[in-house]
């Protein structure tokens, strides 16, 4: 969304990019002292930056909520790391999706408690940011008091899902360097 009077764009936005190589946040969401909701956070700490490319920011977003906004503003795709609760999967599922493909009123990060992913996405439409966003997200067994505690089966996709990330991080660059996107 650009402004009437054809500036650069809504307060905030990031200008358009000029290079070839995005700008990509990961972005880990979540409480670490639910059990299994903190699996973003710990998925995210385990990943390394400088290995991710100098294009890549690591973020710990935890329940920051809408702090979180500027992540979304200023870059060209966000990467979300969270974790979800559809009744029907079975515990330890990973799902990657766009939020606008799964309806983002349907991720388990829109709580009473803060902004989740939903609010943010909006907000920075609002603003005139469109970042592509794509959420890895593992089915929860349990979201009770256990600091740091994940279960066992969501404890076990960690290590899948940081690699599930890793790929998707080289991809998006090698479609731009490609002209694919």
């Amino acid at each position: 969304m650009n402004k009437a009077d054809g500036g650069a764009g809504a307060a905030g936005a990031r200008p358009p990019n000029p290079s070839k190589t995005p700008a990509i946040t990961v972005l880990g969401v979540g409480n670490t002292l639910m059990g299994d909701d903190g699996f973003g956070v710990l998925v995210v700490k385990g990943l390394d930056a400088e290995t991710l490319g100098a294009n890549v920011e690591v973020i710990s977003g935890g329940t920051a909520g809408m702090a979180l906004l500027e992540y979304f503003l200023q870059s060209d795709v966000v990467i979300v790391v969270d974790a979800l609760d559809f009744a029907e999967a079975k515990t330890g599922s990973i799902f990657r999706f766009r939020p606008d493909e799964a309806g983002v009123m349907n991720l388990r990060s829109n709580n009473i408690h803060g902004m989740g992913v939903p609010h943010l996405i909006t907000n920075a439409r609002l603003k005139g940011a469109d970042p592509d966003v794509i959420v890895f997200a593992v089915q929860v067994e349990s979201v009770n008091p256990r600091d740091c505690e994940l279960s066992p089966a969501v404890a076990a996709t960690v290590g899948r899902v940081r690699m599930l990330v890793t790929k998707e991080i080289r991809r998006i660059n090698s479609d731009q360097t490609l002209g694919l996107c």
